[in-house]
């Protein structure tokens, strides 16, 4: 599918009606070199609260970032959220987060595999994120295929998880989980039910998201020109993202 392009005026008279699920890096925020060097745009933040009043609450954050690190980054505001690919879940801003358990003797090994295997490689970098463990290759494209390949031979003996590739990352989580699946809780309670979803995210860690608010009749927003996608809607990058946001929110 070729997602139909939009502007920043789309869905203007049909937002209060919605319930948005939001990607962040690289949809909400620009890429950096490294995650912990992104920079959230002035604005932002406040769009993003009066967005989520205009929508009744139903506004929530599907991101593979741990939820304390989204509540890092948007600080004050606090928002429902699904971290690190639906490992982490939060019904409501002030709601406890609940986690997948996950086998930590299995998790240490698979980081410490990849810590030996990053180890003399410059411009690697292994993140653990508590339930699960990635590899970023951004400031190294050129070993993406050699990361692949370790990481689909290190987890042939390791039942039960997996590997998710996305934007210059490979990470490693267990199986059963996946950003498609918290859209679909989120949309079984309130404030989401019985809205029309929107999912909107740039990675093909976001695929599961956009499948799950089509499967509602609802809206999957490319961020970006990434293709094959699920999606069909596009807009061309964070910016726009930020500019919809700020219309929407008005």
């Amino acid at each position: 599918m070729t997602p139909q392009a939009i502007d920043s005026t789309a869905f203007a008279d049909s937002i209060s009606g919605m319930a948005l699920f939001f990607d962040v890096d690289g949809c909400l925020i620009d890429l950096a070199e490294r995650p912990e060097d992104v920079v959230v745009p002035p604005g932002l933040i406040g769009d993003l609260e009066r967005l989520s009043a205009r929508v009744g609450g139903a506004l929530a954050l599907v991101s593979g970032r741990a939820i304390a690190d989204l509540d890092r980054l948007f600080a004050p505001l606090s928002l429902p959220a699904a971290g690190q690919h639906g490992l982490e879940w939060r019904a409501t801003p002030a709601g406890p987060v609940e986690r997948i358990p996950v086998d930590r003797a299995v998790l240490d090994r698979l980081a410490a595999a990849l810590a030996e295997f990053a180890a003399g490689k410059p411009g690697l970098r292994v993140e653990p994120k508590g339930a699960a463990v990635a590899i970023h290759y951004r400031q190294a494209p050129a070993l993406g295929p050699e990361i692949i390949a370790f990481a689909d031979t290190l987890l042939a003996g390791t039942p039960g998880w997996h590997a998710l590739s996305g934007k210059m990352v490979v990470e490693l989580k267990p199986d059963g989980v996946d950003k498609g699946a918290a859209v679909d809780r989120f949309l079984a309670l309130p404030p989401f039910a019985g809205r029309r979803p929107l999912a909107a995210g740039d990675d093909v860690t976001d695929e599961d998201a956009f499948a799950a608010a089509l499967r509602h009749d609802g809206i999957a927003l490319q961020v970006g020109d990434r293709e094959p996608t699920v999606a069909n809607r596009r807009l061309p990058d964070p910016a726009a993202m930020r500019a919809w946001i700020a219309h929407a929110s008005r």
